[in-house]
C-alpha cells in the first residue's frame, strides 16, 4: 500500500466514526459546530485586522478593522451562548442554502448547456432547495436540529468515499 492510500484509509475510518458520533450525539455535536464556528469567526477577525499588516507590509483599512471587529463579536457571541449560537447557526446556514440555490438557478437558467428533461430536474431541484432555505429560515429550530444529522450523513458517506478509496489505490 501507498502512502497516500494508507492516509485515505484512515482518515475514511476516522470521518466514518465522526458521522456516527454525529448521529448518536446530535447535540454535543451540534455544540461542538458552534464553538467550532465561533472561534473560527474570532480567528478570522483576528486575521482580517493584523493579517494584511504581516503579509503585505501594509496598514489594514478602516473597514477591514471594521469587519474584523464583526467577526470578533460574532464569535464571542457564538462561543459565550450555545443556544443562541446554535439558532444563529440555523440562520446562517438557511441563508446559505437561499444564496446557493438562487446562483443555482441563475447558472441553470443562464449558462447551463443542459437541454430537455436535465435541465427541467435541476430547476425543480434548484426551487425546491430555495422553498427549503425559506422553511428553515423563518423556522430555524428545523435548521439547528437537522445540522448535526446533515453533518453525520455527510461525513459517513465521505468516510466510505476514502475507505475506496483507500482500498482502490
Amino acid at each position: 500500500m501507498k502512502k497516500s492510500s494508507i492516509l485515505d484509509f484512515i482518515l475514511g475510518i476516522t470521518f466514518l466514526f465522526l458521522g456516527i458520533f454525529s448521529l448518536n450525539r446530535p447535540a454535543k455535536t451540534l455544540g461542538i459546530l458552534v464553538i467550532y464556528f465561533g472561534v473560527l469567526a474570532i480567528v478570522r477577525g483576528f486575521t482580517s485586522i493584523f493579517g494584511l499588516e504581516i503579509n503585505n507590509k501594509e496598514k489594514p483599512t478602516g473597514l477591514r478593522i471594521f469587519l474584523g471587529v464583526i467577526d470578533i463579536i460574532i464569535g464571542l457571541a457564538l462561543v459565550s451562548n450555545l443556544i443562541r449560537g446554535a439558532l444563529f447557526l440555523g440562520i446562517l446556514f438557511s441563508i446559505w442554502f437561499m444564496v446557493e440555490s438562487i446562483i443555482n438557478l441563475f447558472i441553470n437558467t443562464r449558462f447551463s448547456n443542459n437541454k430537455g428533461f436535465f435541465k427541467i430536474l435541476i430547476l425543480i431541484f434548484d426551487l425546491f432547495c430555495f422553498a427549503f432555505s425559506i422553511i428553515l429560515l423563518f423556522n430555524p429550530l428545523i435548521a439547528v436540529l437537522t445540522l448535526p444529522i446533515l453533518v453525520g450523513f455527510s461525513a459517513i458517506s465521505f468516510g466510505i468515499a476514502l475507505i475506496f478509496q483507500g482500498i482502490r489505490r
